[in-house]
């Protein structure tokens, strides 16, 4: 897509706004056979046309090529192989090509080793460092052609002639396979994407017309206040750009004014991807930014993954947890994370095949995702779930917790409910309760108000983010910006942490991408930087390795104070569920 418009020699913005729905590789091929067919003549009928072939022809090479740099599999449906230091013999997912290079083709750094760019603009320029004086900077490199380019994925030896690193596999590639490897390095290029201009980059950010007025209005606050701060201080930085030395316009020339556009989704799930098409078709956008929005954040994700939009840290409790996603990075797993932390829990208490009873309400999806979760964890280790979905407008008290103790053979049970649901259970049937019940901080909250000390005893809370009474110094920082913009909101102080958290990565990110406005290295930027931010938002610990996307991983599992006031008392220090 980043050259379409340079081949066609129109302006860019209207083919971008008829194809945005295709995959971008696809599009640069579906330009080139646009304009072939303009200039060749057309076939007689029952001929067969030349050029239409052709097109096609390279489609399939760039996607097979695309298969073996991304996920190393060969035309054959064998794995690619290859040879390290000298005679060491790797195959499959230890020499993709991909995985040191990056999907963007930008490279990386792995320890002190620095893995270059594979991109074919870059690859077929002479490679130049900056000077402090002109003339052109010495070349590092000459450009490569085919040839060369060949000779070094299969013996080693750069466009110099000069080995390359032992680290680099040389690769048993047949000419085919060569071929089509080199075509899709071809489409590789660092042309900006949609949604930037030589001054501007455009950023969206998600609200759902069922979010609470209040946290909606928090939270674009947060969003009005930084972009208009971020604008303020970098206003200078393009005149810079056009008047640095020659070997600084590098460090100026990333700066853009931000452009933030607030799409807000209405009724129901079902309509929010025609109408995130539609915006995003009126106007692209780099990435989307946090967000907020009740229910599964399915319809969001998947707008995102079909359009190769960034999605950054959006407030939600049912993100959609799918290995072969790329596009979408979220702040934790929600929902699924505490249901796998209450199974790892239960494996640690010597309990992975006791009966569990789980009670959510009918309609709830936080509720029935969690139960969904659990459900598959307990049978993966033995044990049986016994779901008792709640459908009507109250929890029945009346021999409630009979029937749970009589489900669970007297053991635990796993209330996925929220407060309202659970006051009047509190105060029936007291000696029939189970002998241990796990809360949802995310459904139930913290405040122990209601609830009889005798009940606390049993009661287990598993909590994904960091303690309360240790909550105040992690946000200070988001804290003492927000009330010195005066618009802190102690209503909504986490999802104004979590807009704040996600504004500081993408604006530290843009800074340090040089100028290279490829969504893809957007996000391999911010995998790069998540394990040294100083800021967390409510998280203890975070981290962000390639591939992975969610930041935090862990959880707490707590118990209430046995009676009056006191802080939440750990069962358990922060763990990752699944980890050793």
């Amino acid at each position: 897509m980043r050259n379409i418009g340079n081949w066609l020699g129109i302006d860019r913005g209207p083919v971008v706004m008829t194809l945005l729905r295709t995959n971008r590789t696809v599009l640069r091929l579906g330009a080139a056979a646009i304009m072939l067919a303009a200039v060749l003549p057309r076939p007689s009928c029952g001929e067969p046309n030349a050029a239409a072939s052709t097109i096609v022809g390279h489609e399939q090479r760039v996607e097979a090529g695309r298969r073996i740099y991304r996920e190393g599999v060969l035309p054959s449906g064998e794995s690619i192989s290859g040879t390290v230091q000298g005679a060491m013999r790797l195959t499959g997912e230890q020499v993709v090509c991909g995985a040191c290079h990056r999907r963007s083709g930008l490279g990386s750094m792995e320890g002190q080793e620095v893995v270059p760019a594979v991109t074919g603009d870059i690859l077929y320029q002479p490679l130049r460092l900056p000077t402090s004086k002109p003339p052109l900077a010495p070349m590092q490199r000459p450009a490569y052609t085919d040839q060369t380019l060949e000779r070094a994925i299969r013996d080693g030896v750069g466009a110099d002639g000069q080995s390359l690193s032992v680290f680099m596999p040389r690769y048993s590639l047949s000419d085919e396979a060569l071929e089509q490897l080199i075509s899709y390095l071809k489409t590789l290029n660092v042309d900006p994407d949609p949604g930037v201009s030589d001054h501007e980059i455009h950023l969206a950010t998600i609200v759902s017309d069922a979010v609470d007025s209040g946290i909606r209005k928090a939270v674009l606050d947060v969003f009005e206040a930084f972009v208009a701060q971020k604008n303020s201080e970098t206003r200078h930085e393009g005149s810079r750009a056009e008047n640095a030395p020659w070997h600084k316009k590098w460090v100026f020339g990333p700066y853009r004014k931000w452009v933030l556009h607030v799409w807000e989704l209405k009724g129901p799930a079902a309509s929010w991807p025609a109408q995130l098409q539609g915006q995003y078709e009126k106007q692209p956008v780099f990435a989307v930014l946090s967000g907020v929005a009740p229910g599964s954040w399915q319809p969001v994700h998947d707008f995102c993954e079909q359009n190769e939009v960034p999605c950054l840290f959006p407030t939600t409790d049912l993100p959609v947890v799918d290995e072969r996603s790329f596009y979408s990075v979220y702040l934790s797993q929600g929902m699924t994370l505490e249901a796998d932390a209450i199974a790892r829990h239960l494996s640690d208490s010597g309990l992975s095949s006791a009966p569990v009873v789980q009670v959510y309400r009918a309609g709830d999806q936080r509720g029935a995702t969690a139960a969904g979760r659990l459900r598959r964890r307990l049978e993966q280790n033995g044990a049986r779930a016994i779901d008792f979905r709640v459908v009507e407008p109250s929890v029945p008290s009346e021999d409630f917790w009979q029937s749970v103790r009589d489900a669970s053979d007297g053991g635990i049970a796993v209330l996925w409910l929220e407060r309202p649901d659970l006051t009047a259970l509190w105060k029936s049937d007291a000696e029939n309760r189970p002998e241990r019940i796990y809360l949802s901080t995310t459904l139930y909250g913290i405040d122990p108000a209601q609830i009889p000390s005798v009940m606390r005893e049993r009661l287990y809370l598993v909590h994904p983010s960091e303690l309360p009474n240790r909550l105040t110094r992690l946000l200070a920082r988001s804290t003492g910006w927000l009330k010195a913009k005066r618009i802190f909101a102690p209503n909504a102080q986490l999802p104004q942490a979590d807009a704040f958290f996600a504004l500081k990565m993408a604006g530290e990110a843009l800074v340090n991408m040089r100028g290279f406005f490829v969504r893809e290295y957007l996000l391999e930027r911010i995998e790069q930087m998540v394990d040294r931010a100083t800021y967390t938002s409510a998280y203890p610990r975070i981290s962000l390795a390639p591939g992975q996307r969610f930041v935090s991983k862990g959880a707490y599992i707590l118990r209430f104070p046995p009676e009056g006031t006191g802080d939440l008392a750990k069962v358990t220090d922060w763990f990752v569920p699944g980890s050793d």
